[in-house]
């Protein structure tokens, strides 16, 4: 079915939404925040001793850098109820759904904002839109739109203008925060979404999987790569059978992924970079 996503979009299209959605899902703030460092995100996120300031931030309404990244993976429960005054008055479309979601993230056991969340990535789940990008014959990437998604809005009667950013970032971006709020609710939504004729969706949805910890779904994140072209099939495995200590996730890595890719990936977990939707790991996606 057609999507309209059912909120209103108050940043720029093309590369600064695409960035400010990557960031919402990474850092917290879609609010003209992406000029700052990565250097300077990452230092502030390491360091514990920066999440009362963290709260501190987020209570007077600051929610520049990581604040609130920092606050969920520090499992700072008692900033929820700061996180949920921002949540009333947050306009902003990308940050309010990861306010939900840190709130979610963070064992709050009010389902308004579960409920937030999972009316925001239907759209996403319904849709059968297929990929807006089309793939040459070695399954690379190339220009969209595709003849296939075309046809599919023409066929919906829907304006062209606009689909890229709802198909490519919007969309998918909706499924990733599904994902990292870590509930288990969100398993059978994101293996849904795993079907999705948009790569990108399934990308974000393999993402929060791995992201949850879900062991049980590496044969349907398998599925899915195998099924891709070989551009998003390694995203797909880049984005989340690196982070399974399983041997046949890690097979899968070694079929999907170039081997000095691989290794890059590998290093980055040894060293501490555990979880897909820690930075740096929106450097790469199919055609970006």
């Amino acid at each position: 079915m057609p999507t309209i996503m059912p909120i209103n979009l108050h940043v720029s299209v093309g590369k600064m939404l695409r960035l400010s959605v990557m960031g919402a899902l990474l850092g917290g703030s879609a609010s003209g925040q992406e000029a700052q460092s990565q250097a300077e995100k990452l230092a502030y996120g390491a360091d514990k001793a920066n999440v009362p300031d963290a709260i501190a931030k987020v209570k007077s309404g600051d929610f520049g850098a990581v604040h609130v990244d920092m606050i969920a993976r520090a499992g700072a429960v008692e900033a929820i109820p700061s996180l949920k005054q921002q949540f009333v008055y947050a306009d902003d479309p990308l940050l309010k759904p990861k306010i939900a979601a840190a709130i979610v993230r963070l064992g709050d056991k009010d389902d308004t904002y579960w409920d937030f969340l999972v009316k925001l990535a239907t759209p996403a789940l319904e849709s059968d839109a297929p990929d807006f990008m089309s793939y040459d014959s070695q399954g690379k990437a190339e220009s969209g739109p595709s003849p296939e998604f075309v046809a599919w809005a023409d066929a919906h009667k829907l304006p062209h203008a606009g689909l890229l950013e709802e198909s490519r970032y919007l969309l998918p971006g909706m499924v990733g925060i599904l994902g990292w709020s870590r509930d288990p609710r969100a398993i059978p939504l994101l293996r849904q979404a795993l079907l999705s004729r948009n790569y990108m969706i399934e990308i974000m949805a393999a993402t929060g999987l791995a992201e949850i910890g879900d062991k049980d779904s590496i044969p349907l994140i398998v599925d899915a790569c195998r099924k891709a072209p070989a551009e998003a099939a390694a995203v797909i495995a880049e984005k989340s059978l690196v982070y399974f200590d399983d041997n046949s996730a890690q097979s899968a890595v070694d079929q999907f992924i170039p081997k000095d890719i691989a290794k890059i990936y590998r290093d980055a977990k040894t060293h501490g970079n555990t979880k897909p939707m820690s930075p740096p790991l929106y450097d790469k996606l199919p055609n970006q």
